[in-house]
């Protein structure tokens, strides 16, 4: 009861309150015979993505001493995800699951190009897969209510901070 009557204050809170929305998109390494071809799906994008520009790059493999099992890599394929920049993704989930030529962080992992703007979704030998994550976009309104404030209101661990509209 009193989550739904603290969402019920916080549905006609501040307009400039924005929630989380979130985006799929799979790097799908998998289902072209050809090397370094991969495709980018966004079944669930708001906005449509222009395909026929999407390319992924060949670029070097940053060589660490930590990292053994991608010691013979000397590049990687790198693929962007047309997420915005500004946010984090979520976690990275293989497919298949089972293929262990793909460890995370060792064979395939994510970063933010910062230049590019976007971030990236990369592979290096042996791994070949599809990738999936989600990507946050805060854009999401309250609907239209009586003026509110947010404020953090405290509950018995500091891991559940919430925030809560405060209507005058």
């Amino acid at each position: 009861m009193l989550v739904f009557l603290t969402f019920l204050v916080m549905a006609g809170a501040q307009e400039e309150f924005l929630w989380n929305r979130w985006e799929e998109r799979t790097v799908d390494c998998i289902s072209s015979p050809q090397k370094d071809t991969c495709t980018l799906l966004a079944p669930t994008a708001k906005t449509p993505i222009d395909l026929s520009t999407y390319k992924c790059r060949r670029e070097p493999m940053p060589q660490s001493s930590w990292n053994t099992l991608a010691v013979n890599s000397t590049t990687r394929i790198a693929c962007p995800l047309k997420c915005p920049p500004n946010f984090d993704l979520s976690v990275l989930q293989k497919k298949p699951y089972v293929n262990k030529n793909c460890q995370k962080y060792y064979t395939y992992g994510k970063y933010r190009d910062e230049k590019e703007n976007d971030w990236y979704i990369w592979m290096t030998e042996p791994c070949v897969a599809a990738i999936s994550t989600h990507c946050r976009f805060n854009d999401v309104k309250t609907h239209d209510g009586s003026a509110g404030k947010l404020e953090l209101t405290s509950h018995t661990k500091p891991s559940e901070q919430r925030k809560v509209v405060v209507v005058s």
